[in-house]
């Protein structure tokens, strides 16, 4: 049976990130990955002209995909998390904390949506 997690949400940026480069960002999801014991496998990112960056981690546990939106003040991410090897929900959850409290506030952890698919 495989079961995966997708968390999304669209969040307020603080005044940090629009200092952030194209690194700034990857390194973020490295290091939110990383706390929440997922395995980093792969990464790319993609600054547009005049502004905007994309940026994903691939996970052996599956990804993370963030888009900085800076004429909107938002980004957009997207959790997929599988239940590799073990059940990795938590992890997962403890993700959407980390990456709310480093790019937004804590304040919008209600922004999350969360869907479950089992097959």
């Amino acid at each position: 049976m495989i079961k995966s997690h997708h968390f999304s949400a669209i969040l307020p940026v603080s005044q940090i990130v629009f200092n952030w480069q194209k690194p700034d960002f990857i390194e973020v999801l490295k290091n939110a990955a990383n706390s929440a014991e997922l395995t980093v496998i792969g990464e790319v990112s993609f600054a547009f002209q005049p502004q905007g960056v994309s940026a994903v981690i691939l996970l052996a546990e599956s990804h993370i995909a963030l888009h900085f939106w800076p004429e909107e003040s938002k980004v957009t991410i997207d959790i997929h998390i599988c239940d590799y090897q073990k059940d990795n929900l938590a992890k997962a959850r403890l993700l959407t904390q980390i990456l709310t409290q480093e790019i937004s506030s804590y304040e919008y952890l209600n922004n999350w949506h969360y869907l479950s698919i089992t097959e």
